[in-house]
């Protein structure tokens, strides 16, 4: 099958070595927040690793020390004050979400800084996380006036049970990577120094692997992942929608770009 082609993504760097693929999500002027560009591309990556027998397997990680701060909010931001209301649309959401859970080949997340929003459900769907000590997650939705919708409110009561992922989720607190690592939302954190080569050591492992068995292996636990997610990743995704256009989001928004404290009205 064809090589993956690094000339087809401009918002995540590509490279790969000796079977496995780094993907770096590259928009570090706003922390590499997923714009419109980078949101379509991570929707279709999976499948060209999935295609390149080449590829082992992948890690994903972020560009100038940090993840990922989430959704890029200037775009929404200016709809919203605009008064303009978008196609309600979840499918870009799926796709991203199913296609990395339906990825045949391994993923490694490697996370520093921040891990906020869509970039922390980004890191939780990867098959292995691991993290700087002092690495930020979060499931910011509710701190801009969202309905979490990107998995978040599927995923993380699994990984961290009932009680504690309902506080993380409807407070929108940040939690380090120690913390991360201590409740199993994540696999391991790491002194940041440590981290590059816990992540090649194991990123190593893998590629030299048996791949039909590591795939199946992954598909096979996803499965039932799948089966425990698909109606409550459904509703948050719509949620999320008929959040994104209230004034809360409006407010909400407007706020994190003003860098000042939101006043919300539950309208």
């Amino acid at each position: 099958m064809p090589t993956i082609d690094p000339g087809r993504y401009e918002m995540i760097k590509v490279s790969v070595a000796d079977g496995i693929a780094t993907l770096t999500l590259s928009n570090p002027a706003r922390r590499n927040a997923v714009n419109r560009a980078m949101h379509g591309e991570l929707e279709r990556i999976w499948d060209d690793i999935d295609a390149d027998d080449d590829i082992r397997v992948a890690i994903l990680t972020g560009d100038g020390g940090t993840f990922c701060a989430g959704t890029d909010l200037g775009g929404q931001a200016r709809l919203n004050n605009e008064g303009r209301r978008g196609r309600p649309r979840t499918r870009p959401a799926r796709r991203i979400f199913w296609n990395m859970l339906d990825c045949e080949k391994p993923l490694i997340a490697k996370v520093r800084g921040y891990a906020y929003g869509l970039g922390a459900n980004l890191a939780l769907a990867c098959d292995l996380v691991y993290a700087a000590e002092d690495s930020r997650f979060c499931d910011s939705h509710v701190k801009v006036g969202i309905a979490p919708g990107d998995g978040g409110a599927a995923l993380w009561p699994l990984l961290v049970g009932f009680h504690r992922a309902k506080e993380l989720i409807l407070t929108g607190e940040p939690i380090d990577g120690r913390r991360a690592a201590e409740i199993g939302l994540i696999n391991y954190a790491l002194p940041d120094a440590e981290l590059d080569a816990a992540v090649d050591a194991m990123a190593r492992k893998l590629a030299c692997g048996a791949p039909l068995a590591i795939s199946y292996g992954k598909l096979a636990v996803n499965t039932m992942l799948k089966q425990l997610m698909a109606g409550a990743f459904e509703t948050s995704l719509a949620y999320d929608q008929l959040t994104l256009y209230t004034a809360d989001h409006r407010e909400g928004a407007n706020a994190f770009l003003e860098k000042r404290k939101p006043r919300f009205t539950g309208s």
